[in-house]
């Protein structure tokens, strides 16, 4: 278990750094634990070097819930209530930082429906959700913010009301304090045409209107955006919601996260990594 230290203060911005996707690549490309473990000793923690790389970090994440309340804590309490609670890594998608229109959301899930989630937690301002919250409306039938207890009376009265709330607890469960408006009809098919790779709005294209022919990229996305524009809103969302769910819910991906310790799931699904680099990481963590 994570100790109170009486020596020195634990640095939890510096505890906070294992937690990024430098820290897991360096491990996938490594295969060795020394480095983060080193960073952890520095950081503050106690007993680093002979407990098992899964406590450990598990251990550490609960310090950032109790003293440093980063983004990241959010990120990981809601891939873990959302993702693996409320619904299945081999039914609904996860996407970390997607870019949407103008903005990136911090994490959009497909499962049948879309959803995003922009955090806000208790060390930054709302000064950007003027320009965010309209991407996420034209891109997703439902949009939360998802924020701190003490700042919620604050969201209600500078949010669109289309905007949901979410009060992250101290535990890490999620309280609905607005619900969303879900509504598919408002999305803009341009903003939805943009969420999806060349390959994926060809192929859902072909199967809708035949085979086309091979062009250069520039002239093959202003063929296939007329053809886009030519779907109703239902059609076009029904596509990039079976597109972007099927990016991560594949066997490999599924097995890959469920594998990883809970503290890290978010950064599995944040983290291209190749298969032999996954199993190298997942070699190191036994």
């Amino acid at each position: 278990m994570l100790t109170n230290l009486n020596r020195r203060e634990t640095d939890w911005r510096e505890v906070a750094q294992a937690f990024t996707r430098p820290a897991m690549a360096a491990l996938a490309q490594s295969g060795c634990s020394d480095a983060l473990r080193r960073r952890l000793t520095a950081a503050g923690l106690d007993e680093v070097e002979h407990r098992p790389l899964p406590e450990l970090l598990g251990d550490a994440f609960r310090g950032l819930q109790r003293h440093y309340r980063c983004e990241y804590v959010y990120k990981a309490s809601i891939t873990d209530r959302v993702i693996f609670g409320r619904h299945s890594p081999r039914t609904a998608s996860l996407h970390v930082e997607l870019p949407v229109g103008r903005s990136i959301v911090d994490l959009a899930v497909y499962n049948g429906h879309s959803t995003a989630y922009e955090i806000k937690t208790e060390l930054d301002t709302h000064r950007r959700l003027a320009s965010q919250t309209p991407d996420y409306l034209r891109a997703f039938e439902r949009v939360f913010v998802v924020t701190h207890p003490r700042w919620v009376d604050r969201y209600r009265t500078v949010l669109d009301e289309r905007v949901g709330i979410l009060a992250l607890q101290p535990g890490g469960s999620l309280t609905e304090v607005r619900p969303p408006v879900a509504d598919a009809d408002r999305l803009d098919p341009s903003a939805l045409f943009r969420l999806l790779r060349g390959a994926e709005y060809r192929s859902a294209l072909e199967r809708r209107f035949g085979p086309q022919p091979n062009m250069a990229n520039g002239r093959q996305f202003q063929h296939f955006s007329r053809l886009w524009n030519s779907l109703s809103v239902i059609e076009a969302h029904d596509i990039v919601e079976a597109s972007l769910r099927a990016r991560t819910t594949d066997a490999a991906t599924v097995s890959w996260v469920q594998q990883l310790p809970q503290s890290w799931r978010v950064l599995g699904y944040a983290t291209p990594l190749s298969q032999v680099r996954r199993q190298r990481l997942l070699n190191a963590l036994l």
